[in-house]
């Protein structure tokens, strides 16, 4: 099996993720920084950004519901829709309550794609191509992530020479990017999936036969490594720009460039899952990232800071396309779309706990404090995938 021979509604899909990606990644870095140049307190940026998290893991559960009844096309066609519209909204208005009322709006299009991506994803691949399907889609949005970032950056910087640096040049930088996620409707629009076999609507009374001791630790895990990731992630572009005292340019110029580390690590998920198994690649590449956290926590430079930041993403995220999988193998087929608004939902909720913490640790005590905590919960979270999977990783 081999990335070009993936069926043409995955390569079609492709083009979807990435366009969605853009915009994700003008948010992901640049936000920050925006509701900062207003004037705000990293507290605030905290509490706007942890809205939108909270919101997706909140909304989970409906828009799984929702893409049972009216399908996951017409699904991922309303989130794509509902970010393309309030991502340009919440950065044409300045007043706190109305960014926080559009971030909430924004994270219910979020949702949408969060959690239905895995599940059209594995319905629309054959058993054999899946691992290959999930990494180049993960890989693709990670390169959509590098681009965003970079063209943000710039764009920012463009803007800045006729309307002069601060929140106006992001502000017009965001709304261009974001431009992207209402494109991606159409080629969207056009995409015919495959017909899937229909499974059992899911009901109440099989919450209960869900809730496993694997699966129950499963989403232990997911929660653990989401507030690790909400405590610094969110604040990368806060944190480069007024830790290391550097222009829009450079901050998008260095995570665009730890999102290429991603991109190859993504592509290489194939091969080193065949080498050392899908559960003690996960194992490895999130141990090895905690040393890159601390020379990120501990900054000795921008040089010594953007490498760490290419490595630290490489090896922290390339084993995701790994992780989606196993979450839709270890259930039953009806359980999937639980799965799936599960994952979601603590993994935002707990997202947004950490930045809303995060936000507060950096404002009342330092940038680098938080990292503290992250690499805490990280190793928390890989010891409890090590319980749940240990004879999967002894004998691959």
């Amino acid at each position: 099996m081999s990335y070009k021979n993936l069926n043409p509604i995955i390569k079609k899909f492709i083009v979807v993720v990435f366009l969605y990606g853009l915009t994700s990644a003008s948010f992901n870095g640049f936000f920050g920084i925006y509701v900062k140049e207003l004037g705000y307190s990293e507290s605030l940026v905290g509490s706007i950004l942890s809205l939108r998290r909270l919101s997706v893991g909140i909304m989970a559960f409906v828009i799984a519901a929702l893409s049972e009844r009216i399908g996951h096309k017409r699904t991922l066609l309303m989130g794509l829709l509902i970010v393309g519209i309030s991502s340009i909204a919440i950065v044409s208005v300045e007043s706190v309550f109305a960014m926080q009322l559009i971030s909430v709006i924004f994270g219910f299009g979020q949702a949408a794609m969060l959690t239905v991506e895995s599940p059209f994803i594995y319905g629309q691949a054959d058993a054999d191509e899946r691992v290959h399907a999930f990494s180049l889609t993960f890989a693709t949005r990670n390169a959509a992530f590098m681009t965003g970032s970079l063209l943000t950056g710039f764009i920012a910087d463009l803007f800045a020479t006729r309307f002069g640096s601060g929140a106006i040049s992001i502000r017009y930088a965001l709304i261009v990017v974001s431009a992207m996620s209402l494109i991606a409707l159409i080629p969207l629009s056009r995409l015919t999936p495959r017909p899937v076999e229909k499974v059992k609507r899911l009901n109440f009374k099989e919450f209960k036969g869900f809730f496993t001791k694997t699966n129950v630790l499963f989403l232990t895990y997911t929660g653990m490594i989401g507030l690790g990731a909400g405590l610094i992630v969110p604040f990368f572009g806060v944190y480069l720009k007024y830790m290391l005292d550097t222009s829009e340019s450079i901050v998008g110029l260095i995570l665009s460039f730890a999102q290429l580390g991603t991109v190859f690590g993504g592509l290489s998920v194939p091969y080193l899952s065949s080498r050392f198994g899908n559960y003690k690649t996960i194992v490895i590449t999130q141990l090895l990232s905690i040393p890159l956290l601390i020379a990120i926590g501990l900054p000795q430079g921008l040089i010594v800071v953007a490498i760490a930041f290419f490595l630290r993403s490489s090896l922290m995220n390339m084993g995701q396309p790994l992780i989606r999988n196993i979450s839709m193998h270890i259930i039953e087929d009806h359980h999937r779309p639980l799965m799936s608004a599960m994952r979601a939902m603590l993994n935002n909720i707990s997202r947004a706990l950490g930045i809303l913490v995060g936000g507060w640790i950096m404002s009342t005590f330092t940038y680098n404090t938080p990292y503290a905590f992250t690499i805490l919960f990280y190793i928390i979270g890989t010891m409890i995938f090590y319980t749940i999977f240990r004879k999967e990783i002894k004998n691959p």
